[in-house]
């Protein structure tokens, strides 16, 4: 087990560690992030063009105009459209509103453009989260006297000669935090944008509307993965987990009761950042790469019209029976999950065949490029992708090729690689791409097909094997009888609420630990407890583990963890929740 401190010091007084490690992860104003209030919000009247956008939404709203909706084809795609749909049926209830969604994982107006002015016209289109970059499809719009509402957060886009891509349609009004530069947040996703445009909505009516949104506001950020070490965003994830009001929101957390136990009722107290991320998102996104159109509408209900009552797809059910749209959507994203998941499998394995076939594990980064009659999605490109690095502990990117012989896909990588953390950088600064678009790990790209063997030639040449050795980045390295242990361990862990979207949680390793009480544990009796030094060590689900255990009882055990807290019958004890581990005379340890 290879592993070494994240940071050059362990921030190790017990009465400022929490915040010395915020610190370390970027926060810039501790006091405002551990309490945040709404002085943390910037003025939406510093957003580009907002004004303009309110004045041409209010102006269709009192002419009563048809207006659709283009749905986005993600969690922040659904929240922002819903604040908005929502916000604008609370004040017009009579309004003409329509929407559309995404038959697979296209953004903005491409796939919806002939619908738009050959078959259904209508007076507005309103984008949330997208289309900011969609400037001929913008104009196509202006020929059949369409307006165009585009509320996105995306980042600047350029053409082929760098110049920076910019809407001149007269029938086209673009808000984006990211165009906006007298608007410091550039953290916002679509559904934060909206949240500030329906503030200056508020304005307008003189109301104070905008906050009954902010569950999905919340959502919508922690779901895009959006930076909290900023204070308006972080404001608004905390401020929207502790008012959960829409019902299908509420709907997908009471079906995770398991998961997330107390959490999960009324009033849905204690959730984290975390728990939306690991339980709520992946649903959503579930629906939104493999589920039917169907689904993905019923979704798109579950958030605007909780309780519509719709046919039953339950398994029996016959025509006539119904459900509420909330109730079907929880449903149906549990089972959307384990689709997705068969159908990852399925593809992971014509992956293998094609990287043996051709040869590919030659190369340090895995490229892979997949046609049309593999029949793999292209919604779960970068799901294949991660189980490709898992596999075999090397960068992936997953490859299709466009009419122009240009390569795009999903590429991702391990941020624990030791001379890899940052994927996306390496991409970039190789020179031979278009664009890497993302996060340093998980990111799309574009490269041109010819340009592919010199980009490879130049990893294998740059990288070596030990680019991609695991080295876990650790804030904390203890021995298990450092008498700082359990009170820095107790600080830690009560506060994961501070923790998420761009906050990594805290690793630690912990050295020396004895393997003299042992519980076994799980119906299965695949589980273990250590106890040792006031400190439990808990590992689930391992039998290999717990098998090397019982005949390793004389060595001393390191582990790679965090930090949670164990409370029962109102006391509370200290465990470590460990995923990795190595035993005393182990012949591969790299620490360092």
């Amino acid at each position: 087990m290879n592993y070494k401190l994240r940071n050059a010091i362990q921030p190790r007084d017990i009465e400022t560690c929490l915040e010395d490690i915020l610190t370390l992860r970027g926060v810039e104003d501790i006091e405002s992030f551990l309490n945040p209030t709404k002085d943390c919000e910037l003025r939406p009247y510093d957003l580009e063009n907002i004004e303009l956008g309110a004045t041409m939404l209010v102006n269709h709203l009192q002419k009563n105009s048809k207006i659709c909706f283009i749905v986005d084809c993600d969690a922040d795609g659904y929240t922002s459209s819903a604040i908005l749909w929502n916000y604008i049926k609370a004040i017009y209830p009579d309004a003409d509103l329509h929407f559309t969604v995404h038959d697979h994982k296209q953004h903005g107006l491409s796939d919806k453009i002939e619908w738009l002015t050959d078959v259904e016209q209508f007076d507005l289109v309103v984008c949330p989260d997208s289309a900011s970059y969609d400037v001929e499809h913008h104009l196509r719009l202006q020929e059949v006297n369409t307006d165009v509402l585009c509320l996105d957060h995306h980042e600047q886009m350029f053409d082929e000669d760098g110049n920076p891509i910019i809407s001149t349609a007269s029938n086209t009004v673009v808000i984006n935090n990211q165009l906006s530069p007298r608007y410091a947040n550039k953290t916002l996703c679509g559904a934060g944008v909206v949240y500030k445009f329906c503030q200056v909505l508020d304005h307008i009516f003189g109301i104070s509307q905008a906050g009954n949104y902010i569950d999905l506001v919340s959502l919508g950020l922690i779901a895009d993965v959006m930076k909290r070490t900023t204070s308006e965003t972080n404001y608004l994830m905390m401020k929207g987990l502790q008012n959960i009001k829409n019902g299908g929101l509420i709907a997908l957390i009471e079906a995770q009761s398991f998961s997330l136990k107390d959490k999960a009722s009324y009033p849905y107290l204690g959730l984290t950042p975390i728990d939306i991320a690991f339980y709520i998102a992946p649903l959503i996104n579930a629906i939104t790469r493999v589920g039917t159109i169907k689904e993905k509408e019923t979704m798109f209900y579950a958030f605007i019209e909780p309780n519509r009552v719709v046919q039953s797809t339950k398994r029996g059910a016959k025509e006539g029976d119904t459900e509420t749209a909330a109730g079907q959507t929880a449903r149906v994203g549990a089972n959307a999950k384990n689709r997705q998941n068969k159908i990852k499998e399925k593809a992971l394995d014509l992956i293998d065949f094609k990287i043996q076939k051709d040869d590919l594990l030659q190369n340090n980064i895995i490229v892979v490029e997949i046609d049309d009659e593999d029949n793999i999605p292209q919604e779960l490109s970068g799901l294949v992708a991660m189980a490709v690095v898992t596999k075999y502990h090397k960068p992936c990117l997953i490859a299709r090729r466009n009419s122009k012989d240009v390569l795009q896909g999903s590429m991702r990588s391990d941020s624990n690689f030791a001379e890899l953390p940052n994927f996306k950088e390496f991409l970039e600064n190789s020179n031979y791409f278009n664009f890497v678009a993302g996060h340093n790990a998980a990111a799309g790209y574009s490269i041109d097909a010819q340009k592919l063997n010199s980009f490879l030639n130049y990893s294998n040449t740059t990288l070596s094997e030990e680019s991609f050795k695991s080295c876990y980045l650790v804030d904390f390295i203890f021995k298990s009888q450092d008498q700082d242990l359990i009170p820095i361990g107790m600080k830690l862990a009560g506060h994961p609420e501070y923790f998420g979207n761009g906050i990594d949680e805290i690793n630690v390793v912990i050295e020396g630990i004895e393997l003299s009480n042992i519980l076994i544990m799980g119906a299965d009796k695949s589980s273990i407890k250590i106890s040792y030094g006031g400190v439990d060590y808990v590992k689930f689900k391992d039998l290999d583990f717990i098998e090397k255990i019982s005949q390793n009882r004389t060595k001393k055990l390191t582990v790679y963890g965090k930090f949670v807290l164990n409370e029962w019958a109102g006391r509370k004890t200290l465990q470590c929740l460990f995923t990795d581990y190595e035993l005393s005379g182990d012949e591969d340890k790299y620490a360092f």
